[in-house]
Protein backbone atom coordinates (compact mmCIF):
# COMPACT_ATOMS: atom_id res chain seq x y z
CA UNK A 1 0.00 0.00 0.00
CA UNK A 2 2.83 2.40 1.04
CA UNK A 3 4.42 1.35 -2.32
CA UNK A 4 1.25 2.58 -4.34
CA UNK A 5 0.96 5.25 -2.34
CA UNK A 6 4.67 6.82 -3.32
CA UNK A 7 4.11 5.82 -7.14
CA UNK A 8 0.74 7.69 -7.03
CA UNK A 9 2.28 10.66 -5.12
CA UNK A 10 5.42 10.82 -7.67
CA UNK A 11 2.48 11.03 -10.54
CA UNK A 12 0.10 13.41 -8.86
CA UNK A 13 3.12 15.64 -8.27
CA UNK A 14 3.48 15.97 -12.26
CA UNK A 15 0.10 16.04 -12.19
CA UNK A 16 -0.27 19.02 -9.97
CA UNK A 17 2.48 20.52 -11.60
CA UNK A 18 0.78 21.01 -14.91
CA UNK A 19 -2.67 22.07 -13.37
CA UNK A 20 -0.75 25.07 -11.21
CA UNK A 21 0.83 26.38 -14.37
CA UNK A 22 -3.01 26.45 -15.47
CA UNK A 23 -4.16 27.71 -12.74
CA UNK A 24 -1.43 30.49 -11.80
CA UNK A 25 -0.31 29.19 -8.57
CA UNK A 26 2.71 28.42 -7.98
CA UNK A 27 4.50 25.48 -10.00
CA UNK A 28 6.96 22.75 -8.29
CA UNK A 29 10.43 23.44 -8.55
CA UNK A 30 12.48 21.40 -10.75
CA UNK A 31 14.28 20.18 -7.69
CA UNK A 32 11.14 18.92 -6.17
CA UNK A 33 10.47 16.96 -9.38
CA UNK A 34 13.27 15.16 -9.70
CA UNK A 35 12.63 14.61 -6.01
CA UNK A 36 10.09 12.93 -6.77
CA UNK A 37 11.45 10.89 -9.60
CA UNK A 38 14.03 9.39 -7.48
CA UNK A 39 11.78 8.07 -4.94
CA UNK A 40 9.93 6.41 -7.55
CA UNK A 41 13.14 4.85 -8.49
CA UNK A 42 13.96 3.90 -5.05
CA UNK A 43 10.77 2.04 -5.12
CA UNK A 44 12.19 -0.06 -8.32
CA UNK A 45 15.15 -0.94 -6.19
CA UNK A 46 12.47 -2.45 -3.47
CA UNK A 47 11.10 -4.57 -6.39
CA UNK A 48 7.63 -2.07 -6.88
CA UNK A 49 6.88 -3.08 -10.87
CA UNK A 50 3.95 -0.23 -10.95
CA UNK A 51 6.78 2.15 -9.94
CA UNK A 52 9.27 0.74 -12.95
CA UNK A 53 6.47 0.69 -15.31
CA UNK A 54 5.30 4.44 -14.65
CA UNK A 55 8.95 5.46 -14.48
CA UNK A 56 9.16 6.45 -18.49
CA UNK A 57 5.94 8.57 -18.24
CA UNK A 58 7.26 10.42 -15.35
CA UNK A 59 10.66 10.91 -16.96
CA UNK A 60 8.91 12.56 -19.79
CA UNK A 61 6.50 14.68 -18.13
CA UNK A 62 9.86 16.05 -16.05
CA UNK A 63 11.58 17.00 -19.31
CA UNK A 64 8.21 19.11 -20.42
CA UNK A 65 8.39 20.92 -16.95
CA UNK A 66 11.94 21.28 -17.40
CA UNK A 67 11.48 22.57 -21.26
CA UNK A 68 8.62 24.95 -19.75
CA UNK A 69 10.67 26.77 -16.75
CA UNK A 70 11.26 30.18 -17.28
CA UNK A 71 14.52 30.96 -16.99
CA UNK A 72 14.69 32.66 -13.76
CA UNK A 73 13.87 29.11 -12.20
CA UNK A 74 17.59 28.04 -12.84
CA UNK A 75 19.04 30.91 -10.80
CA UNK A 76 18.48 28.27 -7.78
CA UNK A 77 21.21 25.95 -7.50
CA UNK A 78 18.99 23.36 -6.83
CA UNK A 79 17.20 23.58 -9.79
CA UNK A 80 20.67 23.55 -12.54
CA UNK A 81 22.02 20.60 -10.29
CA UNK A 82 18.79 19.00 -10.51
CA UNK A 83 19.07 18.82 -14.37
CA UNK A 84 22.32 17.07 -14.35
CA UNK A 85 20.78 14.47 -11.78
CA UNK A 86 17.71 13.77 -14.21
CA UNK A 87 20.04 13.13 -16.99
CA UNK A 88 22.08 10.45 -15.34
CA UNK A 89 18.71 9.10 -13.66
CA UNK A 90 17.54 8.40 -17.02
CA UNK A 91 16.10 11.65 -18.63
CA UNK A 92 16.09 13.32 -22.22
CA UNK A 93 19.49 14.22 -23.31
CA UNK A 94 17.89 16.26 -25.97
CA UNK A 95 15.66 18.46 -23.08
CA UNK A 96 19.09 19.23 -21.09
CA UNK A 97 21.01 19.82 -24.21
CA UNK A 98 18.46 22.35 -25.38
CA UNK A 99 18.81 23.60 -21.33
CA UNK A 100 22.44 23.98 -22.11
CA UNK A 101 22.30 25.92 -25.39
CA UNK A 102 19.91 28.12 -23.59
CA UNK A 103 22.55 29.29 -21.52
CA UNK A 104 20.69 28.99 -18.39
CA UNK A 105 22.07 26.30 -16.02
CA UNK A 106 23.95 27.69 -12.83
CA UNK A 107 25.94 24.43 -12.82
CA UNK A 108 30.07 23.24 -12.89
CA UNK A 109 30.34 23.24 -17.14
CA UNK A 110 32.87 19.91 -16.54
CA UNK A 111 29.53 18.30 -14.81
CA UNK A 112 26.95 19.26 -17.26
CA UNK A 113 29.05 18.52 -20.07
CA UNK A 114 30.81 15.55 -18.84
CA UNK A 115 26.85 14.04 -18.15
CA UNK A 116 25.76 14.95 -21.35
CA UNK A 117 28.44 13.12 -22.88
CA UNK A 118 28.70 10.05 -21.14
CA UNK A 119 24.78 9.28 -22.10
CA UNK A 120 25.51 10.22 -25.58
CA UNK A 121 28.57 7.25 -25.50
CA UNK A 122 31.24 9.64 -25.58
CA UNK A 123 33.65 7.96 -22.90
CA UNK A 124 36.96 9.68 -23.75
CA UNK A 125 35.18 13.28 -23.43
CA UNK A 126 32.90 12.39 -20.36
CA UNK A 127 36.25 10.50 -18.54
CA UNK A 128 38.45 14.21 -19.59
CA UNK A 129 35.19 16.10 -17.81
CA UNK A 130 34.58 14.61 -15.08
CA UNK A 131 37.80 12.68 -13.76
CA UNK A 132 38.73 15.21 -11.67
CA UNK A 133 35.07 16.32 -9.93
CA UNK A 134 35.43 15.45 -5.81
CA UNK A 135 31.99 13.31 -6.04
CA UNK A 136 31.98 13.57 -1.95
CA UNK A 137 32.36 17.80 -2.16
CA UNK A 138 28.89 17.27 -4.30
CA UNK A 139 25.59 17.23 -2.95
CA UNK A 140 24.27 13.50 -2.28
CA UNK A 141 22.26 13.09 -4.74
CA UNK A 142 24.02 14.75 -7.91
CA UNK A 143 27.56 13.35 -6.20
CA UNK A 144 25.97 9.67 -5.63
CA UNK A 145 24.96 9.73 -9.37
CA UNK A 146 28.77 11.21 -10.42
CA UNK A 147 30.77 8.71 -8.87
CA UNK A 148 28.68 5.80 -10.71
CA UNK A 149 29.24 7.18 -13.60
CA UNK A 150 32.82 7.90 -12.86
CA UNK A 151 33.36 4.05 -11.68
CA UNK A 152 31.95 3.25 -14.84
CA UNK A 153 34.39 5.35 -16.91
CA UNK A 154 37.51 3.51 -15.03
CA UNK A 155 36.10 0.11 -14.71
CA UNK A 156 38.10 -1.40 -18.09
CA UNK A 157 41.40 -0.09 -16.63
CA UNK A 158 41.77 0.66 -13.33
CA UNK A 159 39.45 -1.57 -11.16
CA UNK A 160 40.79 -0.42 -7.89
CA UNK A 161 39.81 3.09 -8.82
CA UNK A 162 36.24 1.68 -9.97
CA UNK A 163 35.59 0.32 -6.53
CA UNK A 164 36.58 3.28 -4.52
CA UNK A 165 33.99 5.23 -6.85
CA UNK A 166 31.41 2.22 -6.32
CA UNK A 167 32.32 2.48 -2.58
CA UNK A 168 31.04 6.41 -2.47
CA UNK A 169 28.24 6.20 -4.79
CA UNK A 170 26.60 3.71 -2.36
CA UNK A 171 27.44 5.82 0.85
CA UNK A 172 26.18 9.00 -0.68
CA UNK A 173 22.85 7.37 -1.69
CA UNK A 174 22.57 4.63 0.75
CA UNK A 175 18.81 2.90 0.34
CA UNK A 176 18.49 4.23 -2.98
CA UNK A 177 18.45 2.67 -7.06
CA UNK A 178 22.30 4.37 -6.67
CA UNK A 179 23.10 2.44 -4.13
CA UNK A 180 21.67 -0.81 -5.63
CA UNK A 181 23.16 0.06 -8.89
CA UNK A 182 26.21 0.72 -7.39
CA UNK A 183 26.09 -3.08 -5.34
CA UNK A 184 25.80 -4.74 -8.49
CA UNK A 185 28.58 -3.47 -10.30
CA UNK A 186 31.05 -3.68 -7.20
CA UNK A 187 29.90 -7.16 -6.72
CA UNK A 188 31.51 -8.27 -9.95
CA UNK A 189 34.50 -5.63 -9.96
CA UNK A 190 35.46 -7.79 -7.18
CA UNK A 191 35.10 -11.33 -8.01
CA UNK A 192 37.28 -9.90 -11.24
CA UNK A 193 40.52 -8.81 -8.87
CA UNK A 194 39.14 -11.77 -6.42
CA UNK A 195 38.66 -9.82 -3.95
CA UNK A 196 36.48 -12.30 -2.11
CA UNK A 197 36.59 -10.91 1.43
CA UNK A 198 34.50 -7.56 -0.65
CA UNK A 199 32.74 -10.09 -2.93
CA UNK A 200 31.73 -12.21 -0.21
CA UNK A 201 30.41 -8.74 2.02
CA UNK A 202 28.64 -7.72 -1.09
CA UNK A 203 26.65 -10.19 -2.33
CA UNK A 204 25.48 -11.13 0.97
CA UNK A 205 24.42 -7.02 1.41
CA UNK A 206 22.31 -7.44 -1.96
CA UNK A 207 20.54 -10.78 -1.32
CA UNK A 208 19.87 -9.56 2.16
CA UNK A 209 18.69 -6.01 0.80
CA UNK A 210 17.87 -5.68 -2.34
CA UNK A 211 16.72 -9.26 -3.21
CA UNK A 212 12.73 -8.18 -4.87
CA UNK A 213 14.48 -5.16 -6.91
CA UNK A 214 13.48 -5.08 -10.45
CA UNK A 215 16.74 -5.94 -12.03
CA UNK A 216 17.30 -8.32 -9.27
CA UNK A 217 16.15 -11.24 -11.65
CA UNK A 218 18.79 -10.16 -14.62
CA UNK A 219 21.75 -9.68 -12.11
CA UNK A 220 21.03 -13.60 -10.64
CA UNK A 221 21.58 -14.34 -13.98
CA UNK A 222 24.82 -12.67 -14.38
CA UNK A 223 26.14 -13.43 -10.94
CA UNK A 224 25.80 -16.91 -11.56
CA UNK A 225 27.88 -16.72 -15.20
CA UNK A 226 30.60 -14.61 -13.41
CA UNK A 227 30.93 -16.47 -10.54
CA UNK A 228 31.80 -19.45 -12.44
CA UNK A 229 34.71 -17.51 -14.05
CA UNK A 230 36.46 -16.11 -10.85
CA UNK A 231 39.65 -17.42 -9.79
CA UNK A 232 37.70 -17.94 -6.09
CA UNK A 233 35.44 -20.20 -7.25
CA UNK A 234 37.76 -22.61 -8.32
CA UNK A 235 39.43 -22.61 -4.69
CA UNK A 236 38.02 -25.67 -2.53
CA UNK A 237 39.02 -24.20 0.97
CA UNK A 238 36.71 -21.16 0.11
CA UNK A 239 33.48 -23.33 -1.64
CA UNK A 240 31.75 -23.21 2.27
CA UNK A 241 31.75 -19.61 2.09
CA UNK A 242 30.38 -19.18 -1.28
CA UNK A 243 27.60 -21.85 -0.55
CA UNK A 244 26.55 -19.33 1.95
CA UNK A 245 26.70 -16.69 -0.76
CA UNK A 246 24.97 -18.78 -2.93
CA UNK A 247 22.09 -19.69 -0.52
CA UNK A 248 20.24 -17.03 -0.92
CA UNK A 249 19.65 -17.47 -4.89
CA UNK A 250 16.98 -19.71 -5.94
CA UNK A 251 17.23 -23.53 -6.11
CA UNK A 252 17.13 -23.12 -10.08
CA UNK A 253 19.92 -20.52 -9.65
CA UNK A 254 21.84 -22.61 -8.18
CA UNK A 255 21.58 -25.65 -10.15
CA UNK A 256 22.89 -23.20 -12.90
CA UNK A 257 25.69 -21.74 -11.28
CA UNK A 258 26.84 -24.86 -9.72
CA UNK A 259 26.91 -26.84 -12.83
CA UNK A 260 29.33 -24.11 -14.39
CA UNK A 261 31.76 -24.20 -11.71
CA UNK A 262 32.04 -28.09 -11.69
CA UNK A 263 32.41 -27.58 -15.87
CA UNK A 264 34.68 -24.50 -15.47
CA UNK A 265 36.90 -26.69 -12.73
CA UNK A 266 36.55 -30.16 -14.85
CA UNK A 267 38.02 -28.24 -17.93
CA UNK A 268 40.99 -26.58 -15.71
CA UNK A 269 41.88 -29.60 -14.46
CA UNK A 270 40.55 -28.98 -10.52
CA UNK A 271 39.44 -32.54 -9.55
CA UNK A 272 38.47 -31.34 -5.59
CA UNK A 273 36.88 -28.05 -7.05
CA UNK A 274 34.71 -30.26 -9.32
CA UNK A 275 33.73 -32.83 -7.07
CA UNK A 276 32.23 -30.26 -4.61
CA UNK A 277 30.28 -28.34 -6.43
CA UNK A 278 29.11 -31.33 -8.84
CA UNK A 279 27.67 -32.74 -4.83
CA UNK A 280 25.65 -29.53 -4.35
CA UNK A 281 24.16 -30.49 -7.84
CA UNK A 282 22.88 -33.43 -6.61
CA UNK A 283 21.52 -32.58 -3.80
CA UNK A 284 19.30 -29.91 -5.73
CA UNK A 285 18.36 -31.99 -8.14
CA UNK A 286 15.79 -34.87 -8.84
CA UNK A 287 16.84 -38.70 -10.17
CA UNK A 288 16.70 -39.02 -13.56
CA UNK A 289 16.88 -34.94 -14.49
CA UNK A 290 19.63 -34.33 -16.90
CA UNK A 291 21.60 -32.08 -14.67
CA UNK A 292 21.96 -35.03 -12.15
CA UNK A 293 23.30 -36.38 -15.16
CA UNK A 294 25.30 -34.00 -15.86
CA UNK A 295 26.93 -33.40 -11.84
CA UNK A 296 27.70 -36.98 -11.88
CA UNK A 297 29.63 -36.80 -15.37
CA UNK A 298 31.47 -34.27 -14.20
CA UNK A 299 32.82 -36.07 -10.89
CA UNK A 300 33.52 -39.03 -12.84
CA UNK A 301 35.22 -37.32 -15.45
CA UNK A 302 37.42 -35.40 -12.94
CA UNK A 303 38.26 -38.58 -11.18
CA UNK A 304 39.48 -40.05 -14.54
CA UNK A 305 42.72 -39.33 -13.70
CA UNK A 306 43.07 -40.26 -10.37
CA UNK A 307 43.81 -43.09 -7.91
CA UNK A 308 40.44 -43.86 -8.37
CA UNK A 309 40.46 -44.34 -12.78
CA UNK A 310 39.21 -47.25 -12.93
CA UNK A 311 35.61 -46.68 -10.95
CA UNK A 312 35.82 -43.28 -12.47
CA UNK A 313 35.80 -44.76 -16.00
CA UNK A 314 32.81 -47.30 -15.03
CA UNK A 315 30.63 -44.71 -14.06
CA UNK A 316 30.92 -42.47 -17.42
CA UNK A 317 30.23 -45.78 -18.93
CA UNK A 318 26.91 -45.83 -16.98
CA UNK A 319 26.40 -41.95 -18.18
CA UNK A 320 23.05 -41.43 -20.34
CA UNK A 321 24.31 -39.75 -23.42
CA UNK A 322 20.97 -38.53 -23.97
CA UNK A 323 20.65 -36.85 -21.06
CA UNK A 324 23.98 -34.50 -21.81
CA UNK A 325 23.71 -31.50 -24.07
CA UNK A 326 25.89 -31.51 -27.22
CA UNK A 327 29.26 -29.53 -26.08
CA UNK A 328 29.31 -31.99 -22.74
CA UNK A 329 28.99 -35.37 -24.81
CA UNK A 330 32.05 -34.16 -26.54
CA UNK A 331 33.61 -34.12 -23.30
CA UNK A 332 32.39 -37.36 -22.03
CA UNK A 333 33.89 -38.91 -25.44
CA UNK A 334 37.37 -37.43 -24.69
CA UNK A 335 37.26 -37.98 -20.79
CA UNK A 336 36.59 -41.63 -21.82
CA UNK A 337 39.14 -42.25 -24.31
CA UNK A 338 41.39 -40.35 -21.49
CA UNK A 339 40.50 -42.74 -19.34
CA UNK A 340 40.90 -46.08 -21.23
CA UNK A 341 44.68 -45.09 -21.68
CA UNK A 342 44.90 -44.14 -18.35
CA UNK A 343 44.10 -48.22 -17.86
CA UNK A 344 47.32 -49.70 -19.92
CA UNK A 345 50.49 -49.72 -19.18
CA UNK A 346 53.18 -47.50 -20.64
CA UNK A 347 55.83 -49.02 -22.77
CA UNK A 348 59.32 -48.97 -20.84
CA UNK A 349 61.71 -46.11 -21.88
CA UNK A 350 65.24 -47.19 -21.56
CA UNK A 351 65.62 -48.24 -18.07
CA UNK A 352 67.55 -46.44 -15.65
CA UNK A 353 69.56 -48.01 -12.55
CA UNK A 354 69.89 -46.36 -9.55
CA UNK A 355 73.57 -45.88 -7.33
CA UNK A 356 72.92 -49.91 -5.72
CA UNK A 357 72.77 -51.43 -9.41
CA UNK A 358 68.97 -52.34 -9.22
CA UNK A 359 66.82 -51.20 -12.39
CA UNK A 360 64.37 -47.95 -11.85
CA UNK A 361 61.04 -48.36 -13.04
CA UNK A 362 59.94 -45.17 -14.49
CA UNK A 363 57.06 -42.99 -13.26
CA UNK A 364 54.16 -43.05 -14.90
CA UNK A 365 53.48 -38.64 -15.77
CA UNK A 366 50.86 -36.81 -14.02
CA UNK A 367 48.01 -36.70 -16.81
CA UNK A 368 46.59 -33.68 -17.28
CA UNK A 369 43.02 -33.97 -17.92
CA UNK A 370 42.71 -30.19 -19.12
CA UNK A 371 45.40 -30.76 -21.59
CA UNK A 372 44.53 -34.01 -22.88
CA UNK A 373 40.87 -33.49 -23.88
CA UNK A 374 40.73 -32.69 -27.54
CA UNK A 375 37.25 -31.00 -27.24
CA UNK A 376 38.85 -28.56 -24.41
CA UNK A 377 39.64 -25.33 -26.65
CA UNK A 378 35.90 -25.59 -27.85
CA UNK A 379 34.40 -26.09 -24.59
CA UNK A 380 36.39 -22.94 -23.45
CA UNK A 381 34.88 -20.91 -26.40
CA UNK A 382 31.46 -21.98 -25.35
CA UNK A 383 32.06 -20.83 -21.74
CA UNK A 384 33.57 -17.56 -23.34
CA UNK A 385 30.60 -16.79 -24.98
CA UNK A 386 28.70 -15.93 -21.61
CA UNK A 387 31.76 -12.94 -21.48
CA UNK A 388 29.02 -10.29 -23.17
CA UNK A 389 26.62 -11.10 -20.76
CA UNK A 390 29.02 -10.09 -17.91
CA UNK A 391 29.04 -6.51 -19.43
CA UNK A 392 27.59 -3.81 -16.99
CA UNK A 393 24.39 -2.75 -18.29
CA UNK A 394 22.79 1.05 -17.63
CA UNK A 395 19.94 1.24 -15.55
Amino acid sequence: MIRKATVAGALLALLGAAQAEESGAPTREPHQLVRSLQALQDEIARGNLQAHNAQPELLKRVGEEFQKADASVWNDPRNSRAVVTFLLSGGSPQVVGALRSRNVLHVDDAILDGAIAYVEGRPDEARARLGGINARSLPATMGGEIALVQSALVAQNDSKAAIERLDEARLLMPGTLVEEAALRREIFVAGQVDDFDKFEALALQYFRRFKNSIYAGNFRQRFALAVARFSFAQQADRFPRLVAVLDHLDRNSQRTLYLLIARTALVRGKVEMTDVAAERVLALTEEGSSERERARFYCAAGRVVTEAHEEALLDLQKIVVARLPERDVELLTAALTLGRSVRKPLPMASAQSDPSGDKQTLMRPRIDFSASLAAVNRAQTLLDESKEQLKERDR
